[in-house]
């Protein structure tokens, strides 16, 4: 098995359920993804979650109809209260009924730069790397976001490869020139690309870059500069909904001041979007060959797809078949 094949389009990571503001106190809804139904609630105290979403008692989905009371919430067919971990803390009308064993899985999730993260692992494994910061979200030299999303029927792994497509820029995209890869090292659960440009501009043709790195399946954060011209920055964000469909969303901040042209920021975060709604055709009808014909120049595909392998889920069983082949 090669591996291309090996690379799960429900792979373990970090990924983007919203953004900040638009989760409400005292909210609550439906959210679909890994093929699973799950909650997305914020409780009166601010606090977001996400949990399965089935009522323990009949099966009831808690995000039509759930309501928020305090800290918990409370199924809307038969009362049972739930907090932010999960537990069932209270059946109301059998007061001494027990109460373990009737709890919900509630996802690691965190609020950073503006939006909501939660981690995903089948078997409920927690987070092995952490989520980056990311300085200029806090800076006035940046705008705020500015966002964008598509829904595609692909996989994580097709969106996040073009990150090293280096040739695709020239043609898909009308990029000047050939790009060139100055760097693709991994450390781990994050991959840092380089890749360098000429931009034709109103100032000529300038030299930039698209540095991108990844910080597992989910996340990335893409700086696009022009020169001294206009520069970019953006958080990458997918969230998986089933086997083949994705939400892709894009987190855009211009840089307004300390930039020659902060105008043309401002439209290198329309171009961001216009070459992505220009892959989207591709990634919607394109095949994945396990072993490419690949020729010099494609980028480094493959060293993207084997660092991909590492956030692929092994049942236990697996793991404990690989133990003992080692004994």
């Amino acid at each position: 098995m090669t591996n291309s094949a090996r690379i799960n389009p429900f792979a373990c990571g970090w990924f983007q359920v919203e953004y900040s503001d638009q989760l409400k106190p005292g909210e609550v809804r439906p959210f679909r993804a890994f093929d699973r139904e799950f909650v997305l609630w914020r409780d009166e105290e601010g606090r977001a979650h996400l949990m399965d979403a089935y009522c323990r008692d009949l099966g009831t989905h808690l995000g039509h109809g759930g309501r928020v009371k305090g800290s918990a919430l409370q199924c809307p067919f038969h009362g049972w209260c739930f907090d932010g971990d999960g537990d069932c803390v209270e059946i109301p009308y059998s007061p001494d009924a027990r109460l373990s064993h009737r709890g919900l899985r509630s996802l690691p999730l965190v609020e950073r730069h503006g939006l909501l993260f939660a981690w995903w692992h089948p078997e409920n494994q927690a987070p092995d790397y952490q989520l980056p910061d990311l300085p200029e979200y806090r800076d006035p030299q940046w705008s705020r976001y500015h966002r964008h999303g598509w829904n595609v029927p692909t996989v994580w792994y097709e969106i996040q490869e073009n990150i090293v497509d280096s040739t695709h820029f020239h043609y898909l995209h009308g990029v000047n020139s050939l790009a060139e890869v100055k760097r693709c090292e991994n450390q781990g659960t994050v991959l840092d690309v380089d890749i360098h440009h000429r931009f034709n501009t109103p100032a000529g043709v300038v030299p930039g870059f698209i540095q991108t790195t990844l910080h597992g399946p989910y996340l990335a954060l893409v700086r696009f500069r022009v020169g001294d011209l206009a520069e970019i920055l953006f958080i990458d964000g997918i969230t998986v909904r089933g086997a083949r469909e994705v939400d892709l969303n894009f987190s855009l901040m211009a840089r307004l001041e300390g930039i020659r042209s902060p105008d043309m920021s401002l439209e290198l975060v329309q171009e961001a979007i216009r070459q992505v709604s220009e892959d989207v055709p591709i990634w919607r009808h394109k095949a994945r060959w396990e072993r490419p014909s690949l020729a010099a120049g494609d980028g480094p595909i493959m060293k993207f797809r084997r660092w991909a392998t590492q956030f692929s889920p092994l049942p236990a069983s697996h793991h404990e078949k690989l133990e003992l082949t080692h004994v």
